[in-house]
């Protein structure tokens, strides 16, 4: 994987805001937002005052961070660029002729998960929620009507054939939905 990514698009951490040095093994934890998504910290003195981060809302006012039960830490990432993850749209843009949105990746990301076993993902940011704490989203963890149907190039997106496959795939998960 080409961990060589401009300054600008490195992934970096909640606490220190420092990008992880990949290539010299370090590993970027995961953690998760108690109201969001997803974001990182180097071990130790990051994680301890990330662990720390109070999220005062109401209805909230507890701990905004904790480990993901399911992602332990990133290995590497490369940039996502011309990437997108390939979501279900809503059942009015369905109607519409518009079944698929597109989530433009922001890395590939090798993440290892809390068994040991290590899996490609995508992961998104969205630009308003660049500098959000909690802004980054795993679209393997949406679950549901909300599942990925896959990844695909975004010059693929006006491909009549793919709008084709994507359909089909979307119309046999609402099928498995409601049997």
């Amino acid at each position: 994987m080409n961990t060589t990514l401009p300054a600008s698009t490195r992934l970096g951490c909640l606490v220190c805001r420092e990008p992880f040095d990949f290539v010299a093994q370090q590993t970027a934890l995961v953690l998760r937002h108690v109201a969001y998504g997803y974001d990182f910290v180097h071990d130790g003195q990051c994680l301890a005052a990330a662990l720390e981060r109070i999220f005062p809302e109401p209805g909230y006012d507890c701990a905004a961070f904790g480990r993901d039960p399911e992602r332990r830490r990133v290995l590497e990432v490369a940039t996502g660029d011309g990437w997108a993850a390939v979501m279900p749209n809503s059942p009015e843009h369905t109607i519409a002729g518009q079944p698929v949105r597109f989530e433009p990746l922001q890395y590939w990301a090798l993440v290892e998960h809390q068994d040991g076993s290590q899996f490609m993902e995508g992961l998104v940011r969205d630009e308003l929620w660049l500098d959000e704490p909690g802004g980054a989203e795993f679209p393997e963890a949406w679950r549901g009507q909300r599942a990925p149907l896959g990844y695909a190039r975004l010059s693929d997106s006006s491909k009549p054939a793919r709008l084709a496959e994507w359909t089909g795939l979307l119309q046999a998960c609402r099928l498995r939905l409601v049997a």
